[in-house]
């Protein structure tokens, strides 16, 4: 089962090359920390076979290793986008509430994303960081 060994191996990555908190990934996975460990060597045994079950629980894994690996740029474009498709903010409401101009939140969202200031770039982040935090109750469970 070459996906659970890449599953086990980001896991690994996960506890050692970045240090992540056993206890909160213990928690996010619904997981004792004993079985996470194992889970990382490879172990799946303890894991139920039904499939809708594992296939969350390796989302949830890729999601937190292609945090740290995967475009920066992107995954903030990705967010805007959401903000603006689903829960309809303007490009306009963003930019005012960020402090940058209507320009740099359309370069953000160009594919691929264009250049914008650094100092833009963090405000739209933080901006973008905090209405998602906000508003994700609005949003269906997964």
């Amino acid at each position: 089962m070459d996906e659970c060994t890449n599953v086990a191996g980001q896991l690994k990555e996960l506890l050692t090359a970045y240090q992540f908190n056993l206890d909160t990934l213990s928690r996010y996975l619904l997981l004792p920390a004993q079985q996470i460990l194992e889970l990382s060597e490879g172990h799946l045994d303890f894991l139920p076979e039904e499939p809708a079950y594992r296939f969350a629980l390796f989302n949830k894994i890729r999601f937190l290793c292609l945090s740290a690996a995967e475009d920066k740029d992107l995954k903030l474009s990705v967010f805007l986008k959401v903000l603006i498709s689903y829960h309809g903010l303007s490009k306009d409401t963003v930019a005012r509430m960020a402090g940058v101009s209507k320009q740099d939140i359309e370069a953000v969202l160009a594919a691929p994303p264009r250049r914008v200031s650094d100092e833009a770039k963090f405000n739209i982040a933080v901006t973008v960081m905090s209405l998602r935090f906000f508003l994700k109750e609005c949003e269906p469970e997964q």
